[in-house]
């Protein structure tokens, strides 16, 4: 089974404002604001799960990791 994380140990912003609006929850900061994290620009992180999207694991494959930090 996949996971989209978005909480704040494993999940990313992006994950985290979807989910908020997608529930109508105001985009809010997680925590404090003050955490100091590696950024990854909008559009490289939208292409990331396009890219997912296209090469999905069909049925009984393993599921891939994605790291768009590297």
């Amino acid at each position: 089974i996949n996971r989209f994380d978005y909480d704040g140990d494993y999940g990313t912003v992006l994950n985290r404002f979807l989910i908020q609006a997608a529930i109508g929850y105001p985009i809010t900061v997680h925590g404090t604001g003050g955490q100091t994290r590696a950024f990854i620009h909008i559009q490289d992180s939208v292409r990331c799960i396009e890219l997912a999207i296209k090469d999905a694991p069909r049925s009984g494959e393993r599921v891939k990791i994605f790291n768009q930090m590297t």
